[in-house]
């Protein structure tokens, strides 16, 4: 039976974990997932250590899945950089090979970050769509038409820069013909100084070949979450968009969204997509905004999976091991697992957020006057409300992670 048609496409990430295409197909406004093996030569926008381990052949079961189901996959090829690769005869080789065995797969469209990256694509594989990723930073009209003139199909909008600036989004809608997506649930805050860095941290840590073997330490994740702890109005200055906020969205001429994120438990990635579906949301928008990734016990991880991610992670001739601990013991404690009001450390009241994209000041978000505006921190007082005992706790233990990446200690050097 066909799916009933809907104004808004969503695509949405893809865990490979079962049963997930199943539950998607039944959301009438789904019409892609997009997803990424654990590690491939190009890499991308998640560490392996955060994402399932697969037996070979999961990808083409995967997309023959989606098309059973009336859904199209989009393959991440979104690197931030290749770091030389492209450079050598043996490196584009390996490209070449990497995106041929993508292709066999069957997936309907890639998502690229890179301009030669796209060129190759689109002379090699003629009939493969291609999309622009948020790597690509795309945030002005020119750009946007560059990477249009360069072929791209589609274009994913820099989401700290645009999301919240209506002008420029209308300003881009209205210099390319290119189609445009704007990521929906992403918790980044504006202006962010550790954007580009964690953009190639992610990258190193998913691709095979590199130097670390796709080890990480993700002090970015600790810096964003640290600014949140210090600074409870960073959950509302973040730069997602409510549910009920898609519309205004439309009428800029905006109808395709993108959901995050692959680390995510299935049944949390089929609760955002049914609730960006439905336009409406009642609850804590902490459960469809927040960074999550299956790193706890309670979330019922297998085994093998924490397994995998313990390997990658713990690697004592690079960081003694007790400090990766201590980092996992923040990620831990600060990446959420309960969104229930009376259980959640951190509950923003999605409905108590009526009204506030409508009113934000432009001109002073484009100008970043945060301190003489306080718009957000009024909201902040009316819909977020904290755990101050888990907000100070994690608070102290954050400074500390990074007193001991500044002193060198955190590698028992310095």
């Amino acid at each position: 039976m066909e799916k009933p048609t809907s104004p808004i496409r969503l695509s949405v990430a893809y865990s490979f974990e079962p049963g997930l295409i199943e539950q998607l197909s039944n959301i009438p406004a789904v019409k892609e997932v997009y997803g990424k093996l654990p590690n491939d030569r190009i890499g991308g926008g998640r560490s392996s250590y955060s994402m399932r381990p697969l037996l070979p052949g999961a990808l083409k079961k995967a997309v023959k899945l989606s098309h059973d189901r009336g859904i199209e996959f989009n393959y991440l090829l979104n690197a931030a950089a290749l770091y030389g690769l492209e450079q050598t005869k043996s490196g584009q080789k390996i490209l070449r090979k990497a995106i041929d065995a993508v292709v066999e797969c069957g997936v309907d469209a890639v998502t690229v970050s890179l301009p030669l990256l796209l060129k190759i694509v689109k002379k090699q594989y003629p009939k493969l769509r291609v999309r622009v990723g948020v790597f690509a930073q795309v945030d002005t009209a020119e750009k946007a038409k560059q990477w249009e003139n360069l072929g791209a199909d589609t274009i994913c909008l820099s989401a700290i820069a645009c999301n919240r600036d209506f002008d420029r989004l209308s300003m881009i809608r209205n210099s390319v013909k290119c189609g445009l997506q704007l990521i929906v649930n992403a918790s980044c805050t504006p202006q962010c100084a550790w954007e580009n860095t964690h953009m190639h941290l992610l990258t190193q840590s998913s691709a095979k070949g590199t130097k670390n073997g796709r080890f990480l330490i993700d002090y970015c994740f600790v810096a964003c979450s640290l600014r949140k702890l210090t600074e409870p109005a960073a959950y509302i200055k973040s730069i997602w968009i409510r549910p009920e906020d898609l519309s205004l969205y439309a009428e800029l001429g905006y109808t395709d969204f993108k959901i995050v994120e692959r680390s995510s438990p299935a049944q949390l990635i089929v609760s955002r997509a049914k609730a960006y579906g439905n336009g409406s949301f009642n609850g804590n928008l902490w459960e469809l905004i927040a960074p999550v990734a299956l790193i706890k016990k309670e979330q019922k991880v297998p085994w093998w999976q924490m397994a995998h991610m313990f390997a990658l992670i713990l690697r004592p001739w690079y960081v003694p091991i007790a400090s990766m601990l201590r980092m996992k013991r923040f990620a831990e404690e600060v990446i959420p697992h309960e969104f229930r009001d009376a259980l959640a450390p951190v509950f923003i009241d999605n409905q108590a957020l009526n009204g506030f994209l409508q009113g934000i000041p432009q001109d002073k978000c484009r100008a970043a006057l945060c301190k003489s505006c306080g718009y957000c921190d009024d909201w902040s007082k009316k819909a977020v409300k904290i755990n101050d005992v888990w907000n100070d706790k994690n608070k102290k233990s954050g400074e500390e992670l990074f007193s001991q990446y500044a002193d060198g200690s955190f590698w028992n050097i310095g």
